[in-house]
């Protein structure tokens, strides 16, 4: 595994899309660090690991839809 993600790699890490990926880091709930341009972002998955484990506790047993948990 690299140590540092591009949001496209990033959203196939996760199984989301490279906009989820990019909401999260605007929205500072996903940590991440700008290179160069604006919509340049490098992501640890460790970071990315993090984040979805905060959404996972979020998440009570039974109320997830079936299994189908959404991720904004």
């Amino acid at each position: 595994m690299k140590s540092w993600l591009r949001v496209a790699e990033a959203a196939d890490y996760t199984g989301l899309s490279r906009d989820t990926i990019y909401t999260a880091c605007e929205r500072g709930e996903l940590r991440h660090v700008h290179v160069g341009g604006r919509r340049k972002l490098l992501l640890r998955p460790q970071w990315i690991d993090a984040w979805l484990e905060r959404h996972a506790s979020d998440v009570r047993e039974g109320q997830s839809g079936g299994g189908t948990e959404v991720v904004s």
